[in-house]
């Protein structure tokens, strides 16, 4: 079985898309077929962080890259 979730990823410009995943499937499963570095972004859930290796367990989803600085 599967699942369609809505991504909205912010990295800069803000894109989104629509994936299919399995009904299984972790918040790092998901960086992994996007080919997103889990280091380098936030999964977020009704604007809060979810831990990578939960299961996806809502419809809409925003990735936001983290940019750090000195």
């Amino acid at each position: 079985m599967s699942k369609k979730v809505q991504l909205t990823i912010q990295a800069g410009d803000i894109s989104e898309q629509v994936v299919e995943v399995s009904d299984d499937a972790t918040y790092e499963d998901l960086l992994d077929s996007l080919m997103i570095n889990y280091e380098t972004v936030l999964v977020l859930k009704d604007g809060n962080s979810v831990p990578l290796d939960g299961i996806i367990t809502s419809d809409k989803l925003t990735i936001l890259k983290v940019v750090a600085g000195a």
